[in-house]
């Protein structure tokens, strides 16, 4: 009995396949970074980062990476790939993408078309980062790096550690899809800047309307409390605010806290003609990290303090606001909620025209929760 089941399975074995669908890695060219740019005469140029894997010339036997860039201008982005596949040892294979960056220029049409590629072949990476550089992305990416760090690689772990600081949203491919077919929200993507020719700043938000970047770039303070204000946040945030101006020594006139948000509302209303309001409440915890003039023993003190940040902040979400308004970029959503609790209001007016007229009256209150180890 025993023998005839051995010989029943090694007859079946006979019938079981192998890996139909392997992609060895030592056939591969694995790209981790793609930039896009526009040419003058409309191509897309795509710039790619290439992590080769070769065996060590040391004689360990350990396979050794190298970084190695390729350009190549076509009339659709596959076309690209077939170009740069074409100067590569193995197989294009885009599965382990860190960064997407659009050029500016490019970033200011529809991205739709451009991007459709990485929504429709399931072995791309929809985790990878999606950016906006200013320039050209093939001037950031090919920036002076040693053939041990790649690029995109440094790119990628300083937008993490932006993004927990609360100064730019986490965006990924696959994050950004629902908003690209959502007339009523808009959204923004992190904004890079080259330094000089070895260094670049995540220099804050470049906001979209339909699609298109509108060439408006929202940052450092003003894009933490965009954050905030659509409810949106890192592990937390460092504000500073001016506090004391009457005073003589400059450092004693500010304040430095750590921000944590408590909680956001937004509340949209619609009167009987169609005219819209929003109010955007929003509570922040703080903890002071630096304060010169001290005295934060006094609970007067704390509250007259609360007062004046919370005024201050409110007074730039408003400036915020309006940077959003005359860009128009829908942020918060307010045409989706429209379309959801108002849909006659959504379907009598003309979304992209009134967004910029309604009255948005954000307002941020602080409270001081802690004050470090001194008072």
């Amino acid at each position: 009995m025993k023998k005839g089941m051995l010989i029943l399975i090694v007859l079946n074995l006979w019938l079981l396949t192998g890996c139909w669908d392997v992609r060895l890695l030592k056939d591969n060219s694995l790209v981790v970074g793609i930039g896009l740019d526009v040419e003058d005469d409309d191509k897309i140029m795509q710039t790619a980062v290439i992590r080769q894997i070769k065996q060590d010339s040391g004689g360990t036997g350990k396979p050794a990476t190298s970084n190695v860039i390729y350009s190549a201008a076509g009339n659709t982005l596959r076309e690209t790939r077939s170009y740069i596949q074409k100067q590569l040892g193995g197989k294009y294979a885009s599965n382990k993408m860190q960064v997407l960056m659009l050029g500016e220029e490019l970033a200011g049409e529809d991205i739709l078309p451009i991007i459709d590629i990485f929504y429709r072949d399931p072995r791309n990476s929809l985790g990878a980062k999606l950016v906006v550089a200013e320039g050209t992305a093939k001037d950031l990416l090919n920036m002076k790096m040693s053939e041990d760090v790649f690029i995109s690689e440094k790119i990628y772990k300083t937008l993490i550690e932006t993004e927990e600081q609360t100064l730019i949203p986490g965006v990924t491919i696959q994050s950004v899809c629902p908003d690209l077919f959502d007339p009523g929200k808009d959204f923004a993507l992190p904004y890079i800047k080259a330094k000089d020719s070895d260094n670049f700043d995540v220099a804050g938000m470049a906001l979209f309307h339909d699609k298109s970047f509108t060439g408006t770039v929202l940052e450092g303070e003003d894009a933490t409390v965009l954050l905030y204000l659509n409810g949106e946040h890192g592990e937390s945030s460092t504000l500073s605010f001016n506090v004391n101006p009457e005073e003589e020594q400059f450092q004693n006139q500010f304040l430095t806290t750590n921000a944590f948000l408590k909680d956001q509302k937004l509340k949209v209303k619609v009167d009987k003609s169609h005219n819209v309001s929003v109010e955007i409440n929003v509570k922040l915890n703080v903890t002071v990290v630096e304060y010169p003039k001290d005295h934060l023993f006094e609970h007067e003190k704390v509250l007259k303090l609360n007062k004046e940040i919370s005024k201050q902040l409110t007074e730039k979400a408003e400036k915020v606001v309006e940077q959003l308004q005359k860009a128009n970029c829908d942020y918060f959503g307010i045409g989706r909620e429209l379309m959801a609790y108002h849909p006659e209001t959504w379907k009598e007016i003309d979304w992209p025209d009134a967004f910029p007229t309604i009255d948005i009256k954000p307002k941020i209150e602080v409270e001081i929760t802690g004050t470090g180890i001194l008072k």
